[in-house]
């Protein structure tokens, strides 16, 4: 029956020995040693406690297991993230052309507005009601001087 030893349960759940070496001492997961004290773990009992990593076409890594087999799950891995990176380039080349697409509409519309805008009338402007004061003067001095004199001619 094929079983897994202590590095070879890391590897499979992506956890470390530690991790592993700790949930059998905690008793969380059974395991045995050998007679080469190395700990032999069961693959259903691994599973229990820990997700195992699933690699598409991967066969779970048995003690004799070969170079052969090693290379084929690495060839996996590395055709899997090629996919990953063919897929990320296109989306970051379909982004990239999208964002040139905007700001070219956005530059033309900015020129369309620009020239519509020398089309339109000017603001209007506010009428000045009659004894209005200048923009300049001060209102309070307007005031005072008008009522100043309007009291000198009633009192004189």
């Amino acid at each position: 029956m094929a079983s897994y030893t202590l590095g070879m349960a890391a590897q499979a759940t992506g956890t470390a020995k530690s991790t592993i070496y700790r949930a059998i001492k905690a008793g969380r997961l059974s395991g045995t040693r050998t007679e080469a004290g190395e700990w032999s773990i069961d693959p259903a009992e691994l599973a229990r406690v820990f997700p195992l990593i699933v690699l598409p076409g991967a066969t779970p890594a048995t003690p004799d297991t070969t170079a052969r087999e090693r290379d084929a799950t690495t060839d996996i891995l590395v055709a899997s993230l090629r996919a990953t990176i063919d897929a990320l380039t296109s989306e970051r080349d379909f982004l990239r052309t999208t964002l040139v697409n905007e700001q070219a509409t956005h530059a033309a519309t900015q020129v369309a507005h620009a020239a519509t805008q020398r089309l339109l009338l000017p603001a209007p402007v506010k009428p000045v009601k009659q004894g209005a004061t200048p923009a300049g003067e001060d209102a309070t001095d307007a005031g005072t001087s008008r009522n100043r004199s309007w009291w000198h001619r009633r009192a004189g």
